[in-house]
């Protein structure tokens, strides 16, 4: 009987490997753009002096496009 590692694991099928790194990859986008809508906030607020009020606004605008590129890509997987 030969050797399996304990650590052996079955493989996925190719196309949904892709479809789940093609769906983890907009996670990755929904978290960039959050983290880039809050530096872009913080920046403007820095530069005007108004604290709060670019923060909270970029930081919401990038989650709401992050999540609208999420969502558009779960519909287009759920199309194909």
């Amino acid at each position: 009987m030969p050797y399996t590692s304990p650590l052996h694991k079955e493989k996925l099928p190719r196309a949904l490997a892709n479809r789940l790194i093609r769906i983890s990859s907009y996670s990755l986008v929904l978290v960039v753009t959050t983290y880039l809508g809050l530096y872009l906030g913080i920046t403007i607020d820095e530069a005007t002096g108004m604290a709060p009020n670019f923060t909270l606004l970029c930081l919401i605008a990038g989650i709401a496009l992050g999540f609208r590129g999420f969502i558009q890509e779960l519909m287009r997987e759920r199309k194909a």
